[in-house]
């Protein structure tokens, strides 16, 4: 009986793994697929937030077309509303992801606001002005001190970060990210998003030590971020973010994806190589040997070990706050993996 589960089981991750790929390829050769099971690929499109690109090579019906449409257009009146109110009260912000993969949107906003006084008004302002209603946060959001809330009359969730990473480990300087951003015009609206370059890192950073698995939506959107980015403004980034392990994951997992596809991408090759020769062969390579399933998730052990040489390099830097954050990382995941077994129950309920 056990041999004949694991046998099904076999079966249905391949199967995932094939439609995966199928929809990669159709997705990054702009090729029309006419799939048996077309509710399939159309829940697999939404779940890695490219819906609205992939609509007409699977045939999505129009009435999901429009529905996908009329959410952008909510996130977009969302940032419109929040984005003019905090600038009507001197509060500088930049958005987080949230805009990378147009026109396809996620289920929530993300606005980074570095200066503790500007988010604490930003909080206040949304409580008592915009009558927010507070979502709950997982222990490390907590930890994080993020903010999230969905508005009245609005589907998605609003969120406020006050620096980028998982548990409040330090990566990127949140106050140069504020500094550097820039203005891009999405439908007429001017909306304030990160540089190219730092776009490039926040996305390893969420992949990797946020969310813990890639979408298809991070394959597309980083081949073409980094086009108009020098190898040395991303790799001096990752090294002084410390997360050369991490970068090095990202990549060599964008590269299965990308010769599973037949996908040649002349500057992807340029920066693959650049950080090979100078950061040194994948350590965790041996962790990756898992099926091409999207939303591909990162294996736990690999998210522990990135964590763990975050923080020995931190600690080697002095950054010692840093570095027991990254350390608490092993015994959170166990609790959030027995959390999970005894259905969110326990005292801390969702951890990570």
């Amino acid at each position: 009986m056990l041999s004949f589960l694991e046998d099904v089981g076999i079966v249905k991750t391949a199967r995932r793994e094939a439609e995966s790929v199928l929809l990669a390829k159709a997705l990054m050769h702009n090729q029309q697929i006419h799939p048996t099971d077309k509710e399939r690929f159309l829940a697999l499109a939404k779940s890695n937030k490219v819906f609205l690109r992939a609509a007409a090579l699977i045939n999505a019906p129009p009435t999901a077309v429009a529905k996908a449409k009329d959410e952008a257009a909510d996130a977009m009146k969302l940032y419109e509303m929040m984005g003019g109110a905090f600038q009507k009260v001197g509060i500088s912000f930049v958005v987080l992801k949230s805009f990378d993969s147009l026109p396809d949107m996620g289920h929530d906003l993300d606005f980074l606001l570095p200066d503790p006084r500007e988010f604490k008004d930003a909080h206040d302002l949304l409580m008592e002005k915009f009558k927010a209603d507070p979502q709950p946060l997982t222990h490390c959001d907590k930890l994080l001190g993020k903010f999230s809330c969905f508005l009245p009359g609005f589907a998605h969730d609003f969120e406020i970060y006050p620096t980028i990473s998982q548990l409040g480990e330090q990566h990127m300087d949140p106050a140069r990210l504020l500094k550097s951003r820039t203005i891009q015009t999405v439908d007429g609206q001017r909306v304030w998003v990160n540089s190219d370059p730092d776009r490039v890192l926040v996305k390893v950073i969420h992949a990797m030590f946020r969310h813990n698995f890639l979408k298809l939506t991070d394959v597309v959107d980083f081949t073409r971020l980094i086009q108009n980015c020098s190898d040395e403004e991303i790799l001096g980034r990752v090294e002084h973010a410390g997360i050369q392990e991490a970068f090095m994951f990202f990549m060599e997992t964008l590269l299965r994806f990308l010769k599973a596809t037949d996908v040649q991408n002349a500057r992807f090759t340029k920066l693959e190589r650049a950080t090979t020769m100078r950061f040194g062969p994948d350590r965790l390579g041996l962790l990756r040997r898992d099926r091409l399933v999207l939303p591909y998730r990162i294996p736990t052990l690999a998210i522990i070990m990135l964590f763990l040489t975050k923080g020995a390099r931190a600690a080697s830097g002095g950054k010692w706050k840093s570095a027991l954050l990254c350390l608490a990382t092993p015994p959170l995941l166990l609790l959030d993996f027995v959390n999970n077994v005894f259905g969110n129950k326990l005292l801390l309920r969702r951890i990570w």
